[in-house]
C-alpha cells in the first residue's frame, strides 16, 4: 500500500522564462514527461496549488525588497541584481505560486491529508536572503513553509535538510539565532563551489548556537563519502535533536552528470540519505517529510533522480 504522497507542479513555473539560462523550464518539463512513462508513480496525489500570500512571504521577506521583485518584472529588467537572477515579466507571479504551493503541502502535511509531499517548483529558493535575490533563488521557499510551521502549527523542532551541491546560505542565515530551527547543509567544499558559506565552523548565533550544521565535502565525493559523513556526521545529530517536521532542501546537482559543480553522486547516494531521512521522520516526526526541489541542472539526471525519490516517498515503511 503506498502513502499519501503529493506532488505539486503547476504549468506556470515554466512562465520564470529565463532562455538559455541553467535554471529554465526545461528542467520541469522533461521532468513531467518522464513521470508520464512512470507506472511506478501512478499513485501520487498530483496538485496544482495557488499563489501565497504577501503576509505569508513577508514572514520571512522584507517587504521593500518584495516590492522590488515586483517592480523589477513589470518594468521588463532582465535581471535582479546580478546576472545570476534572471526574470521575465512572470517570474513575480511565479515565485509566489511556487511559494505557495510549498506552503499548501506543509498545510496539508501538518494536517494529515498527505503523508508527505514533494514540491517540483521553480524558481528555486534556499540562496534567497531576507532582502536580496541570489543564486537563481527570489522567494526562500523552504524558509517560508519553515516559519508558517512554527507559527500556525507550533512545531519547535523543525529540521531543514539541504543537499544541494550549493549550500543554503539564505535559509541558514534566516534561521541561525534560533533554536526552534535545525538548518543542515551537506555541499560542495564552500572554498572551491558557490556561494562561498557553509564551513564547519558556522554553527548557528546567539539562542540558535548548534541548530546549525554544515557538512561540506571535497570536490568528486561520491555515495561511498556522502553516505559516510550522512551515515557519521549528519544522522547521529538529527537523531539527538528528534525534529516534529522535516524539510528538505532537494537539490540534484551533487550528481556526477550535473554541469554546475563538481560532486560524483549518482541516485543511489541520494537515495541513501532520503531513506535514512524517512526513518528519521518515522521515529520522531510522525513521518512527516516536506520535500522542496531546489537545483539539478543536467534533464536526465534530474528527471531520474526525481523519480527515484518519489518512488521512496511513495513506500510505506510498515
Amino acid at each position: 500500500m503506498s502513502l499519501r504522497t503529493g506532488f505539486y507542479f503547476n504549468p506556470i513555473y515554466l512562465q520564470h522564462n529565463t532562455g538559455n539560462h541553467p535554471e529554465n523550464a526545461g528542467r520541469l518539463q522533461f521532468l513531467v514527461e518522464a513521470m508520464e512513462k512512470n507506472p511506478a508513480l501512478a499513485d501520487l496525489l498530483r496538485v496544482e496549488a495557488g499563489k501565497a500570500e504577501l503576509a505569508q512571504v513577508s514572514s520571512i521577506h522584507d517587504t521593500d525588497y518584495i516590492a522590488s521583485v515586483e517592480q523589477a518584472c513589470e518594468q521588463g529588467l532582465p535581471y535582479l541584481g546580478t546576472m545570476d537572477c534572471q526574470i521575465s515579466e512572470k517570474t513575480y507571479e511565479v515565485a509566489l505560486h511556487a511559494t505557495g504551493a510549498v506552503l499548501e503541502a506543509a498545510m496539508k502535511i501538518a494536517d494529515q491529508q498527505l503523508d508527505n509531499a514533494f514540491c517540483a517548483v521553480r524558481p528555486p529558493g534556499h540562496h534567497a536572503e531576507i532582502d536580496e535575490a541570489m543564486g537563481f533563488c527570489y522567494f526562500n521557499n523552504v524558509a517560508v513553509a519553515a516559519e508558517f510551521l512554527v507559527r500556525e502549527y507550533g512545531y519547535q523542532r523543525i529540521l531543514i535538510f539541504d543537499f544541494d551541491v550549493h549550500h543554503g546560505n539564505g535559509t541558514q542565515h534566516t534561521f541561525e539565532e534560533r533554536p526552534d530551527v535545525f538548518f543542515s547543509s551537506i555541499h560542495q567544499d564552500p572554498r572551491t563551489c558557490y556561494p562561498g558559506t557553509g564551513f564547519h565552523s558556522e554553527k548557528g548565533r546567539g539562542d540558535g548556537i548548534g541548530t546549525t550544521l554544515n557538512c561540506p565535502m571535497p570536490p568528486f565525493s561520491g555515495d561511498d563519502e556522502y553516505l559516510q559523513a550522512f551515515s557519521s556526521t549528519l544522522l547521529p545529530r538529527f537523531e539527538a535533536y528528534r525534529p516534529d517536521f522535516i524539510i528538505l532542501s532537494a537539490g540534484f546537482d551533487a550528481h556526477r552528470d550535473d554541469p554546475l559543480a563538481q560532486e560524483n553522486l549518482t541516485v543511489r547516494g541520494f537515495n541513501h540519505m532520503l531513506e535514512g531521512i524517512k526513518q528519521l521522520a518515522y521515529r520522531h516526526a510522525g513521518g512527516r517529510i516536506l520535500s522542496v526541489l531546489e537545483g539539478g541542472y543536467d534533464y536526465e539526471a534530474l528527471a531520474h533522480s526525481i523519480q527515484s525519490h518519489l518512488e521512496i516517498l511513495l513506500e510505506d515503511p510498515q
